[in-house]
């Protein structure tokens, strides 16, 4: 699994715990980028640290180098080549599945899906679970499945319950501060 979205972000945060929690060893995630940068690593980014990093609230940026595979690395934000590697992590590594469980709207698309794809044509995932709202365009969507057969999960079905969720919590912090 390759995801967007930070270990401090309700969605991926959450989706770490349960695919931890459901599949342990069973499953590798080989990327996450979020906002401070991304960590890579191809045996599967050290399940320990992740936790560590959800249940502390915290985002990559924090993410011990130590705890990576011979090949893992950690790009911080805070230099181009950090940028770019952040920026391009959903397209650049190979993963059964490519979760955005965070990121910006209309990341994917028309001008740029193409890049999800490798050089011979197949897709860099063959499945796209939308955890994150609009992360790819409508006319991409389309364009990736006709051109590569990626199978995607819509946002609007893979996180109805989020938003819910999110909504329902949003709402009673509100009511929770005006009681204190």
């Amino acid at each position: 699994v390759k995801m967007t979205g930070g270990p401090d972000g309700d969605v991926a945060g959450n989706l770490i715990k349960i695919l931890f929690r459901d599949y342990g060893d069973n499953v590798k995630i080989v990327g996450i980028a979020d906002h401070s940068g991304c960590a890579e690593d191809p045996e599967g980014l050290n399940h320990e640290e992740l936790l560590r990093l959800v249940h502390g609230d915290q985002n990559i940026l924090n993410f011990d180098p130590t705890k990576l595979g011979s090949e893992g690395k950690l790009h911080l934000v805070d230099t181009k080549e950090g940028v770019i590697a952040r920026n391009t992590m959903h397209n650049r590594l190979k993963a059964d599945a490519f979760i955005p469980a965070g990121g910006r709207p209309n990341t994917i698309d028309m001008s740029n899906y193409g890049h999800f794809l490798l050089p011979d044509g197949t897709p860099s995932s063959p499945l796209i679970v939308e955890g994150a709202n609009l992360f790819v365009t409508s006319l991409a969507r389309d364009q990736l499945f006709r051109d590569a057969g990626v199978v995607i999960v819509k946002d609007s079905s893979a996180n109805k319950a989020g938003v819910i969720t999110s909504s329902v919590r949003f709402r009673f912090n509100l009511v929770c501060a005006d009681l204190e």
